[in-house]
């Protein structure tokens, strides 16, 4: 697997495979795929650019995974990014993608940032165990955090700090 920084001349392949992982795991994400569905390509293109998107490569050159970051702008929060949008392909599970986009993520956070937070709906076992393995320790739980059809989920808030 190759892992590289996305840039907007991956809007469509991006797009398209958060897409995918909306529809299949509505519970996993704070983004709906109704909400992201009709976004013209050229606003996925201005994100990739303004953001950090890491994706996960194969050696076809198919993107199997993504994992987003945010470094916080706020003078008193700038040393917090946050981990987003991780999903990574069920066919390109189990073979450590997964944690290679979290390293390459926590690479880019470790430069500027000493807390680097997730959350992760409280069903999903195994992201629990990737994020504890990579050292992030939960802080709390938000009850009721995601409504789903009809179903409520909670998150597990967790962080990594260098201090």
């Amino acid at each position: 697997m190759q892992i590289r920084k996305l840039h907007a001349e991956d809007a469509a392949v991006f797009h398209a495979l958060r897409l995918e992982g909306l529809h299949a795991h509505p519970e996993a994400f704070g983004a709906s795929f109704e909400g992201e569905a009709n976004l013209p390509l050229a606003d996925v293109a201005k994100r990739l650019e303004a953001g950090c998107v890491f994706g996960g490569f194969s050696e076809s050159g198919r993107l199997e995974g993504v994992v987003g970051l945010a470094q916080s702008q706020a003078p008193k929060t700038r040393h917090i990014a946050t981990i987003w949008g991780m999903y990574v392909r069920p066919e390109a599970r189990g073979g450590g993608l997964a944690q290679a986009l979290m390293e390459a993520a926590m690479a880019e956070a470790d430069g500027r940032c000493i807390s680097i937070r997730l959350s992760v709906v409280s069903t999903n076992q195994a992201a629990l165990r990737l994020y504890k393995r990579m050292g992030f320790t939960q802080w709390a739980v938000d009850t009721e955090a995601l409504l789903v059809d009809g179903a409520y989920y909670d998150e597990v808030l967790m962080r990594r700090s260098r201090s």
